[in-house]
């Protein structure tokens, strides 16, 4: 019987909440990504974002810079999709359709914390929550 690879795009909630520790879940799917249980996509617009949202946290610059390299210790990271490809996402956010086009571009699930994020998604890619991703992977 042939085994179904599970491929995860992380969205910038999942992994800040992850690293701050807002979410067990989200830590566990990290973690599940290093020890290559499962595939965890990101993209160099959730590296940014992510840096960003640590920043207006007052994280120190010391720890964002591990918080970041454990992210790319537990994720593969991709290019940006260009935005010349954005046009074909109409979602109500416009500063997801990265994140949207990632997951898409992968054939990934996209994991997210953002509802709003997560119903627009619905036609362009199979979004869930951490705890969903995690009862998946089980």
């Amino acid at each position: 019987m042939k085994s179904i690879e599970l491929k995860f795009f992380i969205d910038t909630t999942v992994a800040v909440s992850a690293i701050t520790g807002r979410n067990t879940d989200a830590w566990v799917l990290l973690e599940s990504g290093k020890r290559k249980v499962v595939s965890l996509y990101v993209n160099d617009f959730v590296i940014k974002e992510t840096r960003w949202t640590l920043e207006v946290l007052d994280i120190s610059q010391e720890n964002i810079n591990y918080a970041v390299n454990y992210i790319l210790e537990c994720c593969i990271v991709r290019k940006n999709v260009p935005k010349k490809e954005f046009s074909r996402f109409r979602i109500r956010d416009k500063n997801d359709i990265p994140i949207l086009a990632g997951a898409v571009k992968e054939s990934a699930v996209l994991v997210t914390e953002d509802n709003l994020l997560k119903d627009d998604s619905k036609g362009y890619a199979e979004s869930v929550t951490p705890e969903e991703a995690l009862r998946k992977i089980k």
